[in-house]
């Protein structure tokens, strides 16, 4: 059995998250239509520094430049339980932390309730 690159990992990853995206149904995704910044460019970024495995990581500067157009505190209305199954949370936070953005102690992004 041939190993999976891991290139192909990560764009298997994104897949995924953006399929967990759109399953939002199109209440939700109107509604995630009105926060600020690209979804896909913080995706396809972003995504290997906030997957479930691995340790905590520090984002490249094209992720953080991809986060810091975006408006974090409103996509994290819209992080769902299936988002949460392949994406951590917390890293999430770390990586928008690490770029600047300031998210209120006790606000919640998806069940994840920020320190």
């Amino acid at each position: 059995m041939a190993l999976v690159s891991p290139k192909l990992r990560l764009t298997a990853i994104t897949i995924i998250v953006m399929c967990c995206i759109i399953s939002f149904g199109n209440e939700k995704l109107m509604a995630y239509g009105q926060c600020e910044g690209d979804i896909t460019g913080i995706i396809s970024k972003c995504a290997k520094y906030v997957r479930k495995a691995g340790p905590k990581t520090p984002p490249s500067s094209q992720c953080c430049a991809s986060v810091k157009k975006a408006n974090i505190p409103c996509l994290c209305k819209y992080v769902t339980k299936d988002v949460e199954e392949y994406v951590s949370v917390e890293k999430a936070v770390y990586v928008a932390q690490y770029c600047g953005i300031t998210l209120h102690h006790g606000s919640k992004c998806g069940s994840y309730t920020i320190p």
